[in-house]
């Protein structure tokens, strides 16, 4: 028999054990007082101490959720030179002292490389122009875009992106990214809305020299047919030039594949975001001869998935506009059916038809400006009867008056032929 101090001792053990089992964990209020969070002049300090922009963060590349909307896209990305055409190049030392060049043409291909990986892991469907240290003319380039195999089974590229670097060796100092788009603006928007995306996340990505210049340019600044590459392709494009090889810190950091995914990460967010505001199309156009005139009818698509709110219209009824000629014609648009119609001032019997197809455009914006693809249409008439076929085309050619190669109109750039 125990005695009552052993009995008293044993309840006091019970008690104890009983009371660590029970004990709860601390309130989110009894954390906030032994953790306090950063108070606002903390937030202030923050700020009082800012990095310089030059300065590069900790390199996280994580799967952005935008990027599902690249699935089954068509992409050709073409890493600029290769072979015994270097591009750009710039010498400096290495880690040991020796003497070491920098070509445009290995950087390209590296940021091309990972920026297909990154593309591929989001389900798109990615090509390259060259696989290695190949050699090819501008417009081979350009028709592994236009010859491409879609996962629709169609041929030609969502997107066709050529990837270089710059350079400037009266100015070294100079590292800003710019994107070029093909001929005027008013010929290149779906080209541009993609251009632009990419323009800004890349440039916050590695950090060049924001604000300097326009982030968008136009090729024809540069030659008075454009860059030979983007004139050649029949899709939306555009030309990076992601950096300056030629300044003494970028060249060294263009050495790095690490930096390079940078880049790589930086145009992948921006087609992300493309994706994510959507691309918008429509059914292809039929058309109704008259008497007096043809009539084309066609339905619209914003490129948006089946969001909340989609029984409302996200196409900017403003922006909607047929041409003919080059000139605006009446249309009628629907935005609840989103359906349009157009009458084109030609009739059946038009000796126009009998001659040549005869080509129209259709414009319009989504609520996020995106404009859309394709915009060109054919028609050609049926011999045996007042019937057409319509086909769509791709961007529409420059003026034939330009020339078909020129030089270079003196921009603060050495860098060699696009």
């Amino acid at each position: 028999m125990k005695s009552p101090l052993s009995l008293f001792l044993c309840v006091l053990l019970l008690l104890a054990t009983g009371c660590m089992h029970k004990k709860h964990p601390p309130t989110t209020q009894e954390i906030a007082k032994q953790f306090a969070p950063p108070s606002l002049d903390d937030a202030m300090a923050v700020i009082d101490h800012r990095d310089d922009w030059t300065t590069l963060p900790e390199l996280h590349v994580p799967r952005n959720p935008a990027e599902k909307f690249l699935k089954d896209m068509t992409i050709v990305l073409d890493p600029g030179h290769g072979g015994s055409e270097n591009g750009a190049t710039s010498t400096m030392k290495d880690e040991s002292g020796k003497t070491v060049t920098l070509r445009e043409a290995d950087a390209n291909f590296r940021v091309a490389k990972l920026l297909e990986r990154l593309l591929k892991d989001a389900g798109a469907n990615v090509i390259l122009t060259r696989h290695g240290d190949d050699q090819m003319n501008l417009v081979d380039r350009a028709e592994v875009a236009n010859n491409a195999k879609r996962v629709d089974g169609g041929t030609g590229a969502d997107l066709f992106i050529s990837i270089h670097h710059n350079s400037n060796t009266k100015n070294p100092s100079s590292n800003y990214t710019t994107i070029w788009y093909h001929g005027d603006a008013d010929n290149a928007e779906v080209s541009i809305d993609a251009a632009n995306c990419v323009a800004q996340e890349l440039a916050n990505q590695i950090h060049t020299t924001v604000a300097v210049t326009a982030p968008l340019m136009s090729d024809l600044l540069m030659y008075d047919s454009g860059f030979g590459v983007l004139r050649a392709a029949k899709m939306p494009c555009f030309l990076c030039e992601c950096s300056f090889v030629t300044g003494a810190t970028e060249r060294q950091r263009l050495r790095d594949a690490t930096y390079n995914l940078r880049e790589a990460y930086g145009i992948y967010l921006g087609l992300c975001e493309y994706a994510y505001c959507g691309r918008p199309t429509q059914t292809l156009p039929e058309v109704t001869f008259g008497s007096e005139h043809v009539t084309i009818s066609t339905t619209l698509s914003e490129g948006l998935p089946e969001w909340w709110g989609k029984e409302r219209s996200r196409i900017l009824a403003s922006t909607v506009q047929v041409r003919f000629d080059g000139k605006p014609v009446p249309s009628d648009f629907d935005p609840k059916s989103k359906k349009l119609t157009a009458i084109l001032p030609i009739s059946s019997v038009d000796a126009r038809l009998k001659n040549k197809p005869l080509v129209f455009e259709l414009h319009f914006e989504n609520m996020f400006k995106h404009h859309n693809y394709p915009q060109r249409f054919e028609i050609t008439a049926d011999p045996s009867g007042p019937k057409a076929t319509v086909a769509a085309l791709g961007p529409a050619p420059l003026s034939s008056t330009r020339p078909a190669t020129a030089g270079t109109r003196g921009a603060a750039t050495t860098q060699s032929a696009r």
